[in-house]
């Protein structure tokens, strides 16, 4: 498994995951490990499903392309490879505490779920709550990060995951211009 920057950049030019298998390193974009449905390294089901449905709300397409894995993915790396923007904020490592109490309080201080289920509540009736959320904490959001802040690096991520890709750049109308081109359009 020996795989340098140069080589990753090389064969992906994209937000990839790398996966041990077997002895073989595969390098997939976070929406594969979603599609093929690989067990969550740190994220519960129910955080990883939270994670999905509000990063929905603030950047759409996110959870097709894969937020809840690359979010886990990047929890689950060493200090050094961790690519979340709270490695550039300070957020000490291991930062999966940061993204508990935050899913948490959301889960406590959205009024949808004290009406619905939660796999009911969809992306555009969080809008609301989202608006909130970018301006202060919701009320009942308690012990946790600064909802504003939670709403920042969440949106962050997710953008990074939604169109730090050459299909992302292409959805947006932008040219594709990266240092080192992908070999093609064949990466997983």
């Amino acid at each position: 498994m020996n795989i340098n920057r140069r080589k990753f950049h090389k064969a992906s030019g994209a937000v990839l995951l790398a996966y041990a298998v077997g002895g073989d390193l595969l390098l997939l974009s976070p929406a594969k490990p979603q599609e093929q449905k690989v067990p969550y390294q740190i994220l519960t089901e129910e955080e990883a499903g939270l994670l999905e449905l509000l990063s929905e709300a603030i950047v759409p397409d996110a959870q097709k392309s894969g937020i809840s894995h690359y979010i886990d993915h990047q929890l689950a790396a060493p200090k050094a490879d961790n690519m979340l923007i709270l490695k550039y904020l300070g957020v000490p490592h291991p930062q999966v505490n940061f993204y508990r109490q935050a899913l948490l309080a959301f889960k406590k201080s959205c009024p949808l779920f004290q009406k619905k289920n939660i796999t009911d509540v969809t992306a555009s009736e969080l809008q609301d709550y989202v608006k909130l959320m970018i301006q202060q904490n919701p009320p009942d959001w308690h012990d946790a990060p600064p909802a504003p802040f939670f709403y920042f690096t969440l949106r962050s991520d997710a953008i990074d995951v939604t169109y730090g890709t050459m299909e992302g750049f292409s959805k947006l109308n932008i040219p594709y211009m990266a240092h080192i081109e992908p070999a093609g359009k064949g990466w997983a």
